[in-house]
């Protein structure tokens, strides 16, 4: 139930009562009329302003800036590897570990692809409401499970090459079981194939794209599907 309206017809009756006590009684107390009034006036007002601004809540400043800019940057900055700067725009995380590089040799690789693959397009207007705002973005990727789809028969294949081409001792050990180099190395074979081919298995979608005015400037806030996208289509 909205009070406002009780409370401002309170606040209008009690300046009302309290001019004409004053009026009644500025003789006996030798209280000057125009400047009694004149402090029941402003202290009315005062009461009606913190009533007025308890029932409209916070009363923001017009941000300034253009957040469609701040995707701009945001985005040219992930596609470069400026992820210093890709953070500094993001208002929900300040580090979504892009700038860690794999240890392994095919995590490298396909570390590498991935970010290769990254492409955007900004689609339409950006959308502004007070200090939240909104833009459509459209993001190419790469898919990764669709570059390992196939890539334990391709690897088998390999592995069936090197077997053909190297010494038993460098293949086998004692109890006649693949060394782990060299399934490793089959492996790797593989996907080093399998990453010629990375184009076919680019991929985009579509989301929009919260910003928030925070700071004296416009951040973004991720969405899964962007988070998503970033790791290749494996998941948040």
């Amino acid at each position: 139930m909205d009070l406002t309206p009780i409370l401002s017809g309170g606040i209008a009756a009690l300046m009302l009562l309290a001019a004409i006590g004053l009026i009644i009684y500025r003789k006996h107390n030798r209280i000057n009329l125009f400047w009694g009034l004149l402090a029941v006036l402003f202290s009315g007002c005062a009461m009606l302003m913190a009533v007025v601004g308890s029932s409209l809540g916070t009363i923001y400043a017009k941000p300034s800036g253009d957040p469609r800019s701040s995707v701009t940057e945001f985005f040219d900055a992930l596609v470069t590897g400026d992820y210093e700067t890709a953070y500094s725009l993001m208002d929900d995380y300040s580090d979504l570990g892009l700038a860690s590089q794999p240890e392994s040799e095919a995590g490298k690789l396909i570390y590498e692809a991935l970010k290769q693959s990254y492409h955007y397009e900004l689609i339409g207007d950006c959308q502004v409401n007070m200090l939240q705002a909104s833009q459509r973005v459209s993001m190419r990727y790469l898919d990764l499970s669709a570059v390992t789809a196939d890539l334990d028969e391709l690897t088998a294949k390999k592995l069936k090459i090197l077997v053909q081409t190297m010494e038993p001792d460098q293949v086998y050990d004692s109890q006649d079981n693949y060394l782990p180099e060299v399934t490793q190395l089959a492996y790797i074979q593989a996907l080093e194939q399998a990453l010629k081919d990375a184009r076919s298995c680019y991929t985009t979608v579509e989301f929009d794209l919260p910003l928030k005015y925070t700071q004296g400037r416009w951040k973004v806030l991720t969405v899964p599907e962007l988070l998503s996208a970033l790791s290749g289509g494996t998941g948040v």
